[in-house]
């Protein structure tokens, strides 16, 4: 059991309360000393440049200066209410914990640079964070305790530094420009990509490498000096001209400028530039150069002279032609001004064309310029004036050509009276007159606006060569080559054709003569139209062609027929002779229809020589015409025949035959042209034919009737239709025709003066036109004489060459009752005729015989006995000389071959007349 304590007495009791009131007092006494030491701190804290700041484990502040609150836009009481977890990110605040866990866990001092913290304002601050552990007096860690330094500016200047400089880079490795960095003794530090495609080499090549490597020895010092000159001033060299030889060997000139390379400190410690390449600029101001002394050379050996004054006129420049037109040395003229060298009527002019020229900058081209030589005399310049502006654009002068016109001017002014006269003569020219100059035409006449179809103006704007015909063009080319390259040619015509404003194609005879036209070489040319000279002479040709092939067939003709005489002369005696009954008589028959074959055959090559009619009638065409096509369209019923046929149509003299094959010729010729069937149309109409016409074709103007056959078949293209008269000329296969049916049709209808032509085009189908010239007399009716042999009593003398003939004649006569005389030759019938031409009736004579022909032989008959009846017998038809034979008293004509009754007929015509 404890023993009871001892209370304490009174006195002690007060005693110990004034103790601890003296240690309370001392106590409050060091609280207050310490609130002192507190609050002083506190100030000192806020003084400070750093923010500083306290917070316990959880993030609290416990303490913070005033740098703190003001960085962050927070008022004291604001911070003092919020964690730091509220100004910062969620991704910082990881961050800045694992940096205050990092502390805690190792008590050693930590950094947190670039720490983010977001202000009150939502902007982004930046500060640098020293962090420490803080612990109480019994050494337990309580808290942290941070000094923070505000980076917010600086990292602002760091990242805007960093944009710049990547800015500055992107520029310099995109910049034209090459760009380098060397250190002070030129080792290269920095290239751009430009700068590498200067030189050659890849950026690995290059750093590191000395200028010296790729300049040549004179280039490396001249550099070198300019580095030094750099260093010594601080002056940047600007540009800076030398040669560098690339990596491939090749030799370069760049221009480049160079400064100084300073440190922090101001030192130096290199050198940078921008080069460039100007190796073209370099050869084109050497051209240039080149080209300002050829230019100048010419300018000077020119014989025109040319000048260049300023603004006021004074002269600054001219050749040795412009002194030697003025008269004065060339010291003399420099400065000199036009007023001293011309009157001031002509100065005021001159100056009056410069002011237009400096105000519209527009050349004057030709100026008639009137001034005084040194010596006195007077001389007319044709002169040129052009503005001369500096690197700027910005007027400096005028510069021109001058011309001495003086001698010209004299021969223009002796001429101008000659002048007007032969304006008229080329104005009337019946020739095209034109000067030609660089293919363009400079001058035409009226004549030349007429040819072509084309007015002056207009034909200045089109190319001479484009009226050429593109059959032509080629040749007319080739002919102006070689006159072009000849210096010793003459003044030659030639022929071509040309197309006019109308399309249409005309023959033009050209020659021409080189002159000088308003200072440049042209050519005058003299165009004559000889169209209707190229149609008469194509149509001389073809008439030539035609007599030419038409001697031939009517020589052929004329044996055939012979052939043929026999033929059918022996086919006639053997009927007579075997009767009627006879079973061979059809076979007899068909000879003589081969031999009728034969002969219409004879008479389409006679058509084709033109060998005369037989029989000339006057007649209606519409009847032939009508008739024609009526046999036709019954064997050819695909074909539909369109007859048009002029009521009043005039009458022509014509062989009714002849004319019905030339229309059946046509007809046939339409037909094959119409292979699946198609329209036939014909016309007749009265027409009249002027010269201009009428001599393209030989014949005579005045009333025609025309009759047209126009079918709608395939058409001709135009080299066929050129050669369709052509006699054995036919499209068709061989064997399928002749080419005698057009030929023979031309021949006949030329034969009676008339004119046939062809109209055709590919797909278009065919038009003939036929013009026969008018009669005066009245239509004979057609007469028809019955098939039957007369026969008779009377002496004939039969006069042939051909003893076949003489033989069938004789035959033949005889079986029709006459006594029958034969001779073989012209001369042997005079001698048997004087003998007994008392007892001779009739003679039938051979047209064509030697020695003396059958005219030669009528016209001695005739002498002998003026009443003579004479029938005329021939291969050929009755040509021109049986025509003529007959208008001088002979009685008739006969062709061969002929029938017996045909024989018959003739005879009793002569003998009963």
């Amino acid at each position: 059991m404890n023993k009871k304590a001892k209370k304490p007495s009174y006195e002690e009791l007060e005693k110990r309360i004034e103790e601890l009131e003296k240690d309370g007092h001392k106590f409050q006494q060091k609280e207050d000393e310490l609130k002192d030491t507190r609050d002083k701190y506190r100030d000192i804290i806020d003084l400070v440049q750093e923010g500083y700041f306290e917070i316990d484990l959880r993030g609290n502040f416990l303490f913070f200066n005033k740098r703190i609150y003001d960085f962050l836009g927070y008022t004291r009481d604001e911070l003092a209410k919020i964690t730091y977890r509220d100004y910062t990110t969620p991704e910082e605040y990881n961050r800045i914990y694992t940096n205050f866990n990092e502390v805690y866990r190792t008590g050693k001092d930590g950094v947190v640079r670039h720490h983010e913290l977001i202000k009150k304002d939502g902007s982004i601050g930046f500060a640098e964070l020293h962090i420490s552990l803080m612990k109480n007096e019994t050494g337990e860690s309580v808290g942290f305790q941070c000094v923070a330094r505000n980076l917010t500016e600086k990292i602002k200047i760091e990242k805007a530094l960093r944009k710049s400089e990547e800015k500055y880079r992107t520029i310099l490795e995109t910049m034209e420009e090459g760009y380098y960095e060397t250190d002070l003794a030129g080792n290269y530090t920095f290239i751009n990509e430009a700068e590498l495609r200067l030189f050659g080499y890849s950026s690995e090549e290059l750093i590191g490498m000395n200028y010296q490597e790729h300049s040549i020895p004179e280039n490396a010092k001249r550099i070198y000096k300019v580095f030094n000159e750099v260093y010594k001033t601080g002056i940047p060299a600007k540009m800076i001209e030398y040669e560098i030889i690339k990596k491939d060997g090749s030799h370069v000139v760049l221009e480049s400028s160079t400064l100084l390379i300073r440190d922090e400190n101001g030192k130096p410690i290199g050198f940078r530039g921008v080069s460039r390449d100007v190796t073209e600029r370099k050869n084109a101001e050497e051209a240039l150069r080149k080209s300002e002394e050829r230019h100048r050379s010419i300018l000077e050996n020119m014989e025109e002279g040319y000048y260049e004054v300023d603004l006021a006129g004074n002269y600054t420049f001219y050749n040795e032609a412009a002194c030697k037109t003025l008269g004065y040395a060339r010291n003399e003229m420099i400065g000199m001004n036009n007023r001293e060298y011309s009157t001031p009527e002509e100065a005021k002019k001159m100056n009056k064309i410069f002011k237009e020229v400096y105000r519209t900058g527009v050349p004057a081209k030709v100026i008639d310029y009137e001034i005084t030589t040194k010596d006195g005399s007077t001389k007319t310049l044709e002169t040129s004036a052009s503005l001369i502006r500096n690197e700027d654009g910005k007027p400096v002068g005028f510069c021109g050509i001058t011309r001495d016109m003086t001698d010209k001017k004299k021969a223009i002014n002796a001429l101008s009276d000659s002048e007007e006269k032969y304006r008229l003569l080329v104005e009337n020219s019946n020739d095209a007159i034109f000067i030609e100059q660089d293919g363009a035409i400079k001058f035409s006449n009226t004549r030349a606006e007429g040819l072509t179809g084309y007015p002056a103006e207009e034909l200045e704007r089109i190319p001479f060569v484009n009226m050429i015909h593109p059959g032509d063009k080629k040749s007319f080319i080739d002919q102006h080559k070689k006159e072009s390259g000849d210096d010793n040619k003459q003044a030659e015509a030639y022929v071509f054709r040309i197309k006019n404003a109308k399309e249409e194609t005309l023959w033009i005879e050209m020659s021409s003569v080189e002159i000088i036209w308003e200072g440049k070489i042209a050519t005058l040319k003299f165009l004559k139209d000889i169209t209707q000279h190229k149609k008469i002479e194509a149509q001389f040709i073809q008439a030539q062609k035609m007599e030419s092939l038409g001697t031939l067939a009517g020589g052929i003709a004329h044996d055939f027929n012979n052939l043929l005489m026999g033929i059918q002369g022996n086919a006639s005696l053997v009927q007579l002779a075997l009767g009627e009954k006879n079973p061979h008589i059809e076979k007899l028959k068909s000879i003589e229809h081969l031999v009728k074959d034969g002969s219409e055959l004879t008479k389409q090559l006679l058509g084709v020589a033109r060998g005369g009619k037989y029989e000339v009638l006057p007649t209606n065409v519409n009847k032939i015409v009508k008739k024609s096509a009526d046999m036709f369209g019954r064997t050819r019923k695909e074909i539909s025949i369109h007859k048009i046929l002029k009521k009043d149509l005039w009458v022509t003299e014509i062989d009714r035959s002849q004319i019905e094959q030339v229309l059946l010729n046509l007809y046939v010729n339409a037909w094959h042209a119409m292979p699946d069937g198609g329209d036939l149309y014909l016309e007749t109409k009265n027409t009249t034919l002027d010269e201009y016409y009428t001599k393209n074709y030989g014949t005579d103007p005045g009333k025609y009737i025309r009759i047209t056959v126009t079918d709608n078949g395939i058409g001709m293209d135009e080299e066929t239709r050129k050669r369709v008269f052509d006699p054995f000329f036919t499209t068709k296969e061989m064997g399928r025709g002749t080419g005698l049916g057009l030929a023979s049709a031309y021949g006949i209808i030329r034969n009676h003066k008339g004119i046939i032509n062809v109209y055709s085009e590919i797909e278009q189908g065919t038009t003939f036109n036929i013009y026969l010239p008018i009669s005066g007399k009245k239509v004979d009716e057609e007469k028809y004489y019955k098939e039957e042999i007369r026969s008779g009593k009377e002496t004939i003398l039969f006069v042939d060459d051909e003893d076949t003939i003489i033989e069938v004649g004789q035959q033949l006569l005889e079986i029709l009752g006459y006594k029958v005389v034969l001779t073989k030759s012209g001369k042997e019938t005079i001698d048997v005729y004087q003998k007994k031409k008392g007892k001779i009736d009739l003679i039938i004579l051979d047209m064509v015989m030697p020695e003396m022909s059958g005219g030669d032989t009528y016209d001695r008959l005739k002498e002998i006995n003026p009443d003579v009846k004479v029938l005329l017998s021939s291969g050929y038809s009755l040509n021109g000389q049986a025509e003529e034979i007959l208008k001088r008293g002979c009685k008739g004509f006969i062709q061969k071959p002929f029938s017996l009754e045909e024989l018959s007929k003739r005879i009793r015509e002569v003998l009963d007349e």
